[in-house]
């Protein structure tokens, strides 16, 4: 179990004043609040700590605007993220092409701090109903995942899915408290998704179904590739998670389930994978048992590895 995680807005602005204004109310209100000044480094931000909401603010660029939210909502894995504009009632005067500027809702200026706090609340609140998305990692929850897994196999698309398992994850939280264990599963999601982008491809999809527990689904003829990245770059991170002396030993002790003290590795992540280009699956149970089963195989091998499954029976 992880602690709620705190509602996150990025401002994207390119003056100054509005996002310290907005940024104040916010702050104030409870959120936690980053800032861009312009599309590229917005989207960087949100690669790098997803937002549960943005503030959008193009004043006098209206290209960038649309780039902007174009370029975020055709993301296939950050483009169920809210974005409310900040317009001027001039700007609505003239009216918006909302199919050009596909944001999920508006703010007339001047607004009241209550108007900015309701307005981002109902946004994030709609988002969550609406896409079940993890709360601390910003991705796609359980059902999402479920039904995007139905659509490929519906579509009889062949994809690999994998699923992504940190090893000895329990052990850490209940030595370290929950919210460095909050942040080994942020840095995972990133991890995870800056590896999937790599792949440049655009029929990929990352989920967070719960906990440790991720998904993706790629492109068979990726899988390789996309679970060796994965395992480099957790193995060579998640050591900086630990305190030195623990980091040194290689192992921490903690309780176990039946309350016994033991030793347990540094983390690991254990990924099982199963190309339905090669395993016949109609149907998402069998998809889910399959990958269980590879999963039980995976967790059995010391150190960070991936199973594919290609078995034709």
């Amino acid at each position: 179990m992880t602690e709620p995680a705190e509602p996150s807005v990025l401002i994207v602005a390119t003056k100054s004043e509005e996002i310290e204004k907005a940024a104040a109310i916010l702050e104030k209100a409870g959120f936690r609040v980053a800032s861009a000044g312009d599309a590229g480094s917005a989207l960087e931000q949100v690669y790098a700590d997803p937002p549960q909401c943005l503030l959008i603010e193009q004043d006098g660029s209206l290209t960038a605007r649309n780039e902007l939210l174009g370029e975020l909502k055709s993301d296939n894995v950050y483009g169920h993220l809210p974005a409310v504009l900040i317009l001027s009632r001039e700007d609505l005067g003239k009216g918006v092409d909302w199919a050009a500027n596909p944001a999920d809702d508006y703010l007339i200026r001047p607004f009241t701090d209550e108007e900015l706090t309701t307005r981002v609340n109902l946004c994030i609140a709609r988002a969550h109903r609406d896409v079940h998305a993890n709360p601390l990692s910003g991705l796609p929850g359980n059902i999402p995942i479920m039904r995007e897994a139905e659509r490929r196999i519906a579509a009889g698309q062949p994809f690999a899915m994998g699923y992504l398992d940190i090893d000895n994850f329990k052990p850490f939280n209940d030595k370290y408290g929950f919210s460095r264990g909050d942040e080994v599963l942020r840095m995972t999601t990133r991890l995870l998704v800056n590896a999937i982008k790599m792949l440049e491809s655009n029929e990929t999809y990352v989920g967070h179904i719960g906990g440790d527990d991720f998904v993706f689904m790629i492109p068979s003829a990726h899988v390789n590739k996309a679970c060796k990245r994965i395992i480099a770059d957790f193995d060579a991170i998640v050591p900086s998670f630990y305190d030195d002396e623990d980091r040194r030993s290689g192992f921490i002790q903690a309780v176990d389930r039946r309350g016994a003290i033991q030793t347990f590795p540094l983390m690991t992540v254990s990924i099982a994978v199963v190309d339905t280009g090669s395993v016949r699956v109609t149907h998402v149970a069998g998809l889910s048992a399959r990958a269980a089963e590879v999963k039980h195989f995976t967790k059995q091998l010391s150190g960070s590895n991936f199973i594919v499954d290609r078995r034709k029976t």
